[in-house]
């Protein structure tokens, strides 16, 4: 199983560095992963990038029905109570953002709750080393 959070996920809607990587992943995963606030998050992130002319409204269309129907085939960690004392836990110990905390979180209890083997796939340096120090398998999308 593939976890992907925020960073990662973008790269499949938006040709940017690491897409090739997140295509190849994509295509060998058996199970896709993430957590609810990917979608706020890339949503925001793909109208931002709408709004600044970094996409046109076609490309922009296209994304948004692309990530509509990736989700439905998503495992979707909602943000529930089991997550919180992770999050703590991952905040007193490692220096991550809090929506990085989240996705680490999910990411963590999807493999404690499920015991299937997970990659956990960021673009964010911090995340990833964060994600290392917590024993999860990781792929930097950006890294060959």
């Amino acid at each position: 199983m593939i976890y992907l959070d925020t960073s990662a996920l973008i790269k499949r809607y938006v040709r940017e560095k690491g897409s090739d990587r997140i295509e190849e992943t994509l295509l060998s995963a058996d199970m896709v992963s993430t957590s609810k606030l990917a979608l706020p998050e890339l949503l925001s992130s793909l109208a931002r990038k709408r709004r600044s002319h970094d996409l046109t409204e076609k490309s922009f269309r296209i994304a948004m029905n692309r990530f509509e129907e990736d989700w439905r085939s998503f495992l979707v960690v909602d943000f529930h109570d089991d997550l919180l004392p992770i999050i703590r836990r991952l905040i007193s110990k490692h220096a991550l953002r809090g929506a990085d905390a989240v996705h680490l979180s999910s990411a963590l209890w999807l493999t404690q709750s499920s015991r299937l083997p997970l990659v956990f796939c960021a673009s964010d340096a911090q995340l990833i080393a964060a994600a290392n120090a917590e024993s999860l398998e990781t792929l930097d999308a950006e890294k060959a």
